[in-house]
């Protein structure tokens, strides 16, 4: 069961890092490529990157879910500054 657990939590992490990787590609929202810039100049590596935004928008998605309301893109976009600002 918990190879199971972990196949799933890495499958979720690849799709969050995907459609990371998509928002910075399409620009939208702008705040994604900005921050990813921010972390980079900084000190962290891509992948590291990656993941820490990753991170942010899991968050948003689980409260999205959890809550049954419209995904919210600026609360995502001010959640994301704020990395760069950490």
């Amino acid at each position: 069961m918990d190879e199971m657990k972990q196949a799933e939590d890495e499958f979720a992490q690849k799709a969050m890092i995907e459609a990371v990787e998509n928002q910075i590609a399409d620009g939208h929202p702008r705040e994604a490529g900005m921050v990813m810039m921010a972390l980079t100049k900084n000190g962290l590596d891509h992948d590291a990157a990656l993941e820490k935004m990753a991170d942010v928008l899991a968050v948003h998605v689980a409260a999205t879910m959890e809550n049954q309301t419209p995904f919210d893109i600026n609360a995502y976009a001010r959640d994301l500054l704020q990395l760069a600002k950490g």
